[in-house]
């Protein structure tokens, strides 16, 4: 049995199209075709009907579909399996990254040099969406904010990431190097709606510390958020590693909070709802590896704003 003509019925049943699948796959249209007459004729019966605008599956490729997809599926298993047994990785992982971590690029190049024959999925998205994502198992890995003291006994904690306000250019209070929670008093913060853990962590700071925060608009996307602050219309309290890029280019200012101090943890989570397989293992400490490579903002010239932890 043939398996690759195999994956190509399902790629031309999933298309509707010789000349589309000859196109993503990069093959000539008359390979194509000829691959898929071959195994009809090895089945001795028609599996997709010719049409102007394509084709479609016969009665008897829809009936075989749903077995041939499981067939093809179990069969590239065992062969991860085999090579996962040889100490090759290989396969499908997909990893949550977020926002304010700037590090895909860095860690996408890392993995493709290091591990060619895992295919990645990179998705991006806020914490709370990632942690779902990885409990049901639609993702394999990622990276979310946890307020310390609440990490669960799967979480590896990787880094500790001060907080900081920030501001648009030459504001005369993020333009400070430190300041306390209590001058934000009265400042329109802009910050993601609830739930959200900086949003909660920040609150929960606020009230130990007893000051009254003000909210301006509730604006979920970080990017969006940093644009209405350059142009003077609120503040925010994020990570210094979310605006690192942005202050040094003179598009933000930000000051630290020091008063009370202000940290979350950048954690790694993984999906217990598939086995972990080699390619998933390899991947997981290569991206705690770039995290702990990240560039150190410094507080002053002895402390950085974030402290690698022991990665076990």
């Amino acid at each position: 049995m043939d398996f690759e003509r195999w994956k190509l019925f399902l790629k031309v049943a999933e298309m509707g199209s010789l000349s589309k699948v000859a196109v993503v796959m990069k093959r000539r249209q008359p390979v194509v075709s000829r691959h898929i007459n071959a195994l009809e004729i090895e089945c001795g019966c028609t599996l997709f009907y010719r049409t102007g605008r394509g084709v479609a599956l016969t009665e008897v490729g829809e009936a075989i579909l749903p077995r041939v997809q499981t067939m093809v599926r179990e069969s590239e298993q065992i062969m991860m399996d085999i090579k996962g047994q040889a100490g090759v990785p290989v396969g499908a992982v997909s990893v949550g990254l977020l926002p304010s971590v700037r590090i895909a690029s860095e860690f996408l190049g890392a993995a493709l040099e290091k591990f060619p024959q895992v295919t990645l999925h990179l998705t991006e998205a806020a914490g709370g969406q990632l942690a779902e994502q990885v409990a049901t198992g639609r993702i394999d890995l990622a990276l979310v904010l946890r307020e310390p003291g609440a990490l669960s006994p799967s979480d590896e904690a990787l880094v500790t990431l001060p907080l900081c306000v920030v501001g648009p250019p030459g504001d005369p209070i993020t333009s400070q190097r430190e300041i306390a929670l209590a001058q934000v008093q009265g400042l329109p913060l802009i910050q993601a709606k609830p739930p959200n853990v900086l949003r909660m962590h920040i609150e929960q700071a606020a009230r130990r510390a007893g000051a009254n925060l003000t909210y301006g608009p509730q604006i979920d996307a970080l990017a969006t958020q940093k644009q209405v602050i350059a142009k003077g219309m609120g503040y925010t309290i994020t990570t210094r590693m979310a605006v690192r890029e942005d202050v040094a280019a003179g598009l933000l200012s930000a000051a630290d909070i020091i008063d009370p101090r202000m940290d979350l943890m950048l954690v790694l989570v993984r999906s217990n709802q598939r086995p972990a397989t080699l390619a998933i293992r390899k991947i997981a400490r290569l991206l705690a590896e770039e995290v702990r490579r990240l560039p150190e903002v410094y507080r002053d010239d002895e402390s950085p704003s974030f402290v690698p932890l022991t990665v076990q």
